[in-house]
């Protein structure tokens, strides 16, 4: 069988060798052939060239260390082409929320394990609320937790927008080192400043057709915090020895809009303060829990 084979390849080769190069342009399947080799020759011309592009790059940044040593290169680097100062910036580079939650460590789902509604209490004792909720991961609603606050009667969009006026040292904190999330607004508020732009009739919903908002952010600026503190304490139920984080965050906007559904991975216990309006949570489990 296998030399008959042999024979039949034999007698093709010998007929390929008497045609003339006419001769096999003419032959039917001589394009396609043409097709295949060109684009195979496309593609080993294009993984050359990422290859020598790369490797131009590791050329260059070698010198650079080499010439500039590697501290002093990477501040070059990231000035020339980030505008950022390495030796003033805690992160080189930013902290992306969808790998976070990609690498988070898999939660025990049974955390979540017969909770099937939330409570509403009032006038609980310190040592009650760490028993029950306070490491149970268990939400529940205090509906008295804010008696006192000023921050009932002064916090709107106004006192923030006077606290957050342009050039303060409180907007530049905000836009230089802290976290802001414009949502689904992101194409209009590119920074909290073009938030407290927007007109008072839009802000307060005085028009039927407003256009609606919602945004949230970080405060990391201590004086501004310091500030803020004047019109909220902490709340009375928490344990003594329970830490909770030193960044206020603070979210507003209009009915219709909010923040997409996201995992809260934080390592402190955290509590939220509904200070005005309403507003609706949806608590699902984390993904492995479904």
């Amino acid at each position: 069988m296998s030399k008959s084979i042999d024979k039949k390849v034999q007698s093709i080769i010998k007929q390929c060798e008497s045609l003339s190069i006419d001769d096999i342009e003419k032959l039917s399947n001589y394009k396609k052939i043409q097709t295949i080799i060109s684009r195979k020759s496309q593609g080993k011309f294009d993984i050359y060239l990422v290859l020598a592009i790369i490797f131009g790059l590791l050329s260059l940044i070698t010198t650079g260390i080499s010439q500039l040593g590697t501290e002093h290169f990477l501040h070059y680097a990231y000035d020339k082409i980030f505008s950022i100062d390495i030796y003033r910036e805690e992160c080189l580079a930013p902290k992306l929320e969808f790998l976070v939650d990609a690498f988070r460590p898999p939660t025990s789902c049974g955390i979540c394990r017969n909770v099937d509604h939330i409570e509403r209490i009032s006038n609980i004792s310190r040592e009650e609320f760490e028993e029950k909720y306070a490491y149970t991961n268990h939400p529940v609603i205090i509906t008295d937790a804010m008696k006192d606050w000023l921050a009932t009667e002064k916090f709107n969009f106004k006192f923030f927008k006077r606290l957050y006026r342009a050039n303060s040292s409180a907007l530049r904190a905000v836009e230089e080192h802290c976290q802001f999330f414009p949502y689904k607004n992101k194409h209009e508020f590119e920074t909290l400043g073009d938030v407290f732009d927007m007109d008072l009739e839009r802000a307060y919903m005085i028009d039927d057709d407003y256009q609606p908002w919602y945004v949230g952010w970080s405060n990391c600026d201590y004086s501004t915090a310091y500030l803020l503190r004047q019109y909220y304490s902490r709340p009375y139920f928490l344990p003594e020895q329970s830490e909770s984080s030193k960044l206020d965050w603070i979210f507003m906007g209009t009915p219709g809009l909010g923040a997409h559904m996201h995992i809260d991975n934080v390592d402190l216990p955290s509590w939220q303060a509904q200070i005005r309006g309403r507003k609706q949570w949806t608590l699902r489990p984390v993904p492995e829990c479904l």
